[in-house]
């Protein structure tokens, strides 16, 4: 077996824990956050049980991005783990695995992201996983503000 990168990415969501989990297997709301700061979300679908499919097509300034996988393990507020496969010649399937931990009054989210092509591919999904994060992030700290409006 070859030794293949794997990152780990970590950020903290002011936000409940059973919440955030929801945010990663609800269409409406990833279709709200699930694609890095300079993508914008054009299709999607989840089936969310395990060997249920999603997909995710992400516009960019130049083209359309879609990457698909299959649920392998779900356990509601814990964890997610799925296959991640763009559509794009000589693509591998690689796995990712999301835990949910209660943090500091929010939701800390660890994902690791593993069987990466190369040095290359780890570089650009951390980056693309860590904007990422940063929309879940602003995603709730927009519904904070939206509740706290409306009190």
């Amino acid at each position: 077996m070859t030794n293949t990168p794997s990152l780990t990415v970590t950020k903290l969501i002011r936000a409940p824990r059973d919440k955030v989990f929801a945010a990663w297997i609800t269409p409406a709301i990833m279709d709200r956050w699930f694609c890095p700061q300079d993508l914008t979300i054009v299709d999607s679908s989840t089936d969310a049980r395990v060997g249920g499919h999603f997909h995710a097509s992400m516009k960019g300034p130049d083209a359309v991005y879609t990457v698909r996988g299959v649920y392998r393990e779900l356990v509601p507020g814990q964890k997610i783990v799925f296959t991640h496969r763009w559509d794009e010649p000589q693509a591998v399937d690689t796995l990712v695995t999301v835990e949910f931990a209660d943090r500091d009054g929010g939701t800390e989210i660890t994902l690791t992201h593993a069987q990466l092509r190369n040095q290359e591919s780890l570089e650009g999904h951390e980056l693309g996983w860590r904007s990422t994060l940063d929309a879940l992030a602003r995603y709730f700290a927009s519904q904070l503000a939206g509740a706290d409006a409306r009190t």
